[in-house]
């Protein structure tokens, strides 16, 4: 027995030794420095896949360093923790690629080999398939006619709902914070997006699209995903072949100028075929709705279950709202929903501080090529060429330099105008650079006026119209420990059960939205393009 352990333990020495040696021979000390390297390639894993999102934010804690190295099995992550280096890294879009990641994301909706190897050309240039795309259809989702078509089919949809609760008051209108407002949000999105033909009115299509939308990531880091995970691959191949279905009897020809614009640069521009566009489409379905429906419970959970800013949110609103009354002496309301972006600032300023307390997504990028770059030493840091590049929203988003002295607390006010009493010192002011709720750079997401409008018209329509209280009498502290990796904003564990009371029941509701040519200032891009959106 004694020699077996011997030979055991020895074993696990010279193991470690030639770790230790191995970590130390592929470490360039003009790296970012390499830490939790006690047990080489395994001590950051499971750091990782216990700790979660909270693992950088005590990483950066404890170390306190600008940007450093974590080597894992295979792989090498930089995590960027200061501030100042997000324009640095931002303007070596190119080789600090997020196109790339795109790109790979072909081989997981199942597009053919043709289709992918198009999309992982010119990963450097503007002009390939994913570095150019979002840049080619953001005309169509800026303020303008096409954003304002799809923000007032979302409404109509919010409307028909609120109308059909309004008019059920007598009845027990129990639901799941959660499961209720997602549907909603995935109704009026796919509504707004893919148009008369929207492929997701199908139930069993809609149902397919959670699952694959869950095991997303499981199916993009295993090979053969198809023989191991069966029941999500069938669900892709669900929604994939209703999707091409789609773009076969030409429904995007009756849908929104995005899916318009997407089908003009995947096919014209670059030839991929009609099969291949509709696989195509349900990365986009990520891309409306992954994030934007567990922002949308954030967003609700916050504003009703803090009666503070529930005062403060449905004050603003209410002064936006003309009473009159019908012919027949019923009450009336008359809303347009496009005045919040003006009018609302705390409302506004709930849904930014929603944003930069809620987003847990990590800002990933991958190295094309070995870049350096300037972080503030005598010396400029290399990063190696296929390593992973990540600024997580959860360290950004709660760095006291940033936001000042509260930056783990929520405060709805945050990014409204101060107002001051006299003597009083101003608070510090929002550092816009460090939130990433919608990521930053080459790389700002397209769709996020679209979202914007979309989640924060819902909030004002059940703000206005309806009370929201937790069936168990207080609102739980939800928590996320089984989220999905890939998700940009938490899925709860469970569901929050709520009692829906409609105000004034008899009154009738006139909502509209008129439009507007005016980005809402959520981003840094936003505001130094004065409020035109950024391009």
């Amino acid at each position: 027995m004694a020699p077996t352990i011997s030979l055991v333990f020895g074993g696990l020495a010279a193991t470690y030794v030639f770790l230790r040696v191995l970590l130390s021979f592929t470490q360039d000390k003009r790296e970012p420095p390499a830490i939790l390297t006690d047990i080489p390639f395994i001590q950051p894993l499971v750091g990782m896949i216990r700790e979660k999102s909270r693992f950088h934010i005590r990483l950066r804690d404890e170390h306190r360093l600008p940007i450093y190295t974590l080597r894992l099995p295979f792989q090498r992550m930089y995590i960027v923790n200061a501030t100042d280096l997000i324009p640095v890294i931002q303007k070596q879009w190119r080789l600090i690629s997020f196109a790339s990641i795109a790109a790979d994301a072909g081989n997981v909706v199942g597009m053919s080999k043709g289709a992918v190897e198009v999309m992982k050309r010119d990963l450097t240039s503007e002009h390939g398939f994913s570095t150019s795309w979002p840049k080619f259809i953001m005309p169509a989702m800026a303020p303008g006619a096409d954003l304002d078509a799809i923000n007032r089919r979302a409404i109509e949809v919010y409307v028909a709902e609120m109308a059909k609760l309004r008019a059920s008051s007598g009845a027990d209108l129990k639901f799941g914070l959660w499961q209720w407002s997602r549907k909603l949000m995935v109704d009026s999105t796919t509504e707004a997006v893919w148009g008369p033909q929207n492929p997701y009115r199908d139930p069993e299509v809609s149902e397919a699209w959670r699952l694959f939308e869950t095991g997303f990531l499981t199916l993009s880091m295993f090979p053969m995903a198809w023989l191991f995970f069966p029941k999500l691959h069938q669900a892709r191949e669900i929604a994939a072949k209703a999707m091409i279905k789609y773009m076969r009897n030409g429904g995007y020809k009756e849908g929104s100028g995005l899916v318009r614009k997407r089908v003009e640069h995947h096919g014209e521009l670059f030839g991929l075929s009609t099969d291949d566009i509709g696989r195509g489409e349900l990365g986009n379905a990520f891309a409306v709705l992954g994030n934007t429906t567990p922002c949308a419970l954030w967003v609700l959970y916050q504003i009703f279950s803090d009666s503070q800013v529930l005062s403060d949110v449905r004050a603003e609103l209410s002064a936006l709202v003309t009473e009159g009354q019908d012919e027949d002496g019923t009450p009336t309301s008359s809303l347009d929903l496009a005045a919040i972006k003006e009018a609302c600032p705390i409302l506004l300023s709930t849904f930014q501080e929603t944003l930069r307390f809620r987003a847990v997504n990590p800002g990933p990028r991958v190295l094309l090529e070995d870049v350096l770059i300037d972080a503030g030493g005598s010396e400029p840091l290399l990063l190696k060429k296929g390593a992973m590049l990540m600024t997580p929203a959860l360290v950004q988003h709660s760095d006291t330099n940033a936001w000042g002295d509260d930056a783990t607390q929520f405060n709805h006010k945050r990014f409204a105008p101060q107002t001051l009493a006299p003597g009083e010192k101003p608070a510090k002011k929002p550092n816009r650079v460090a939130f990433r709720a919608f990521g930053g750079g080459h790389v700002l997401c397209p769709g996020r006026h679209f979202a914007s409008t979309e989640i924060l018209s819902l909030a004002s329509l059940l703000v206005l119209q309806f009370d929201i209280v937790p069936v168990a009498g207080k609102w739980p502290t939800p928590t996320w420990e089984n989220s999905p990796l890939q998700a940009g904003f938490p899925v709860i564990d469970e569901d929050i059960p709520i009692e829906l009371h409609p105000r004034d029941p008899e009154r009738k509701w006139r909502v509209s939205y008129s439009g507007t040519d005016k980005a809402m200032d959520i981003v840094s891009e936003d505001i130094d393009a004065g409020g035109r959106g950024a391009l």
